[in-house]
């Protein structure tokens, strides 16, 4: 054995403290960032409030008063929830001021306790009364239920003996006329349809828009026209109908707490149709260097202190700096590449991984991943996580690609409409979407049909 020097040339990442400090405030949302700025305020003695930011916080404050009590008014006047959710209309210039909002869920009654008491209310069958509860149990927390009936009979056949014939009529005829409407829904298109009124001729129209051209919702008003055989302004009047149903009926399914979101990105649509961006400050403290210490004399140990304190709080400074701007980059190019979305909700989504973001705005993927992990962005469509904005794609035979939602709402189309003796396989579900241009293989086609929570087609043969 010998001892001897030797050289070795490499690299690796080292983490500066002004490095660590911009990632950790990169990565939390408003409401964690404003606690770390209060805990920072009372550390660092280099720090200090700006009052005049503070003064305009107080008058954002109460416009938030005015708009939590008008929201009171609109719950008196009846549910209007999605209303405030989807609003088509300009945001007024309390809502320009959005930064100091908060966004609150809140309700007397679960809706689960509400679905209960309205099925003891209602004249029926003990047994099918017991289904319904079990049904209503059954619902995921967006107020759907993605179980296939077959399987959902059985697992719970030690509680009530049923088919999956019961449970389907039991789900159509009376959990899906609960209200409010849409709850009970096994896909998005099917929450849709339940809320509009087959009477009213623009539900109908919007009806037919849903059914027969989901794909084409994110076109111009034009194009849409012209492949529905309508005129434009009742495509311009469906599409406003179909802004104002709720995809999500179940919020507050199980009586949580409230909870309170503040939102990073702003996108509202203007009056020449285009979409703006908005990145809000902070919302909490206006920070700047303390000014009556930057210019005090220090020695000795104090002077170490200080010193380090005011690299600190510059190098927090910064930080915000940098989390705005890189907000702001990424709110642009998701407002480039997803308007469709904006516009039209999750039927207009295309795919969109953060890769293409992080190549679009030179930064790292990582970095797109801490800016978009836990934040929200508020759209004219609704309060948005921004991880909805992103969805992988499959090629299509033109070049171009499609989303994965569509292309798993296409495989439950096309499994709902199959011939009750003669369900469709795996395979033939594969080449009748490449013979529509998508690029599918069979495997990927029954991972997507295990995620749907559908069997395969031997059991939905049994099934029938």
């Amino acid at each position: 054995m010998e001892t001897k020097l030797s050289h070795k040339l490499g690299q690796r990442l080292a983490l500066t403290p002004q490095l660590t400090q911009s990632l950790k405030v990169l990565s939390m949302n408003c409401m964690e960032l404003e606690n770390y700025l209060e805990a920072s305020l009372e550390s660092n003695p280099m720090l200090e409030m700006d009052f005049n930011a503070a003064s305009q916080n107080d008058a954002a404050a109460e416009d938030q008063a005015l708009e939590v009590a008008e929201r009171e008014q609109w719950k008196e006047a009846g549910d209007d929830r999605w209303e405030t959710m989807f609003s088509t209309a300009r945001r007024d210039n309390a809502a320009d001021r959005f930064s100091e909002r908060e966004q609150v869920w809140e309700a007397a009654q679960s809706v689960s306790d509400s679905l209960h008491e309205q099925i003891d209310q209602q004249p029926m069958d003990e047994h099918e009364r017991e289904l319904a509860h079990i049904l209503i149990d059954s619902l995921d927390d967006d107020g759907y239920f993605r179980v296939d009936p077959e399987t959902f009979a059985q697992e719970i056949a030690d509680q009530i003996s049923t088919d999956a014939a019961t449970v389907e009529r039991v789900l159509e005829t009376t959990i899906q006329q609960l209200d409010p409407p849409g709850l009970g829904a096994r896909d998005l298109i099917e929450c849709l349809l339940l809320q509009l009124d087959e009477n009213e001729p623009i539900d109908v129209v919007a009806m037919r828009l849903l059914l027969h051209f989901p794909d084409a919702l994110q076109e111009s008003d034009d194009a849409l026209a012209k492949k529905a055989d309508c005129d434009v302004e009742t495509i311009r009047l469906a599409r406003q109908r179909m802004r104002r149903l709720d995809p999500f009926p179940g919020h507050g399914m199980r009586g949580d707490s409230n909870y309170y979101i503040r939102p990073e990105i702003i996108f509202r649509r203007n009056s020449d149709n285009k979409i703006e961006v908005e990145v809000p400050g902070t919302g909490g403290l206006g920070l700047r260097l303390n000014e009556k210490w930057q210019s005090h004399k220090w020695q000795g140990k104090d002077k170490e202190f200080m010193s380090q304190a005011m690299k600190e709080a510059k190098w927090l400074l910064h930080a915000l700096d940098q989390r705005s701007e890189t907000l702001m980059k990424v709110a642009l190019c998701l407002a480039k590449r997803q308007r469709a979305f904006l516009e039209y909700g999750i039927l207009g989504l295309k795919p969109l991984t953060l890769q293409d973001v992080a190549e679009e705005v030179s930064l790292h993927e990582s970095t797109i991943s801490r800016v978009t992990n836990g934040k929200y962005a508020d759209t004219p469509i609704g309060l948005i996580e921004l991880r909805r904005f992103f969805s992988a794609g499959l090629p299509t035979r033109g070049g171009g690609a499609i989303s994965v939602y569509r292309v798993q709402q296409r495989i439950k189309a096309l499994i709902a409409s199959e011939p009750a003796a003669r369900p469709i396989s795996d395979q033939a579900i594969a080449d009748r979407l490449q013979a529509e241009g998508i690029e599918i293989a069979r495997r990927t086609v029954a991972k997507y049909r295990e995620q749907l929570g559908l069997p395969p087609s031997s059991q939905r043969r049994r099934g029938r």
